[in-house]
């Protein structure tokens, strides 16, 4: 063989693994999804989603939950529809408790990851990127490329997990 009788690739040619915190902080700030993802839809019951086309591994920045950052008060103050609702995420930052609200559509993907509350492939999150809070889906498994990505919503009475299929 001309380079020795080696089949190994030179190491010092793979790119580094790009640190997933930092990953997730660049994205933040160049307001871009990952490549690598795309929305699907699922059906007339569940509606859209997000689906891996190529793989992440576990640790791997997948996605930011985008939306206007909110106080819980201000929140409270505004009308949401059933629809609108199920896109606000509320969560407590430096003890402080806040609202991203993702009703507009807006192209992000972060706000199509369905819930899996059994066995979900991601977790969110909160990192913060200039002083302010930003929800942040990480893998907590490997990922295959076609596999829908997925956390936990949390402790609720979500409506669709009441359905039987």
């Amino acid at each position: 063989m001309a380079d020795g009788g080696s089949n190994l690739k030179n190491p010092s040619r793979r790119k580094p693994r790009l640190n997933p915190q930092h990953d997730a902080e660049k994205h933040i700030q160049c307001k871009t999804d990952k490549a690598g993802l795309r929305e699907v839809f699922v059906s007339s019951y569940k509606g859209r989603g997000v689906f891996a086309s190529v793989p992440f591994s576990k640790g791997d920045f997948v996605l930011e939950y985008k939306g206007k950052l909110l106080s819980l008060d201000n929140s409270a103050t505004n009308t949401y529809n059933s629809t609108e609702a199920t896109f606000l995420f509320d969560f407590q930052w430096k003890g402080k408790y806040f609202c991203i609200d993702a009703s507009l559509e807006d192209q992000s993907l972060g706000r199509l990851v369905n819930d899996e509350h059994i066995i979900p492939n991601c977790k969110m999150r909160t990192i913060a990127v200039n002083g302010m809070p930003h929800l942040c889906l990480f893998a907590i498994r490997d990922i295959m490329a076609g596999e829908e990505v997925t956390y936990n919503y949390g402790d609720s009475d979500w409506p669709w997990r009441k359905q039987v299929w």
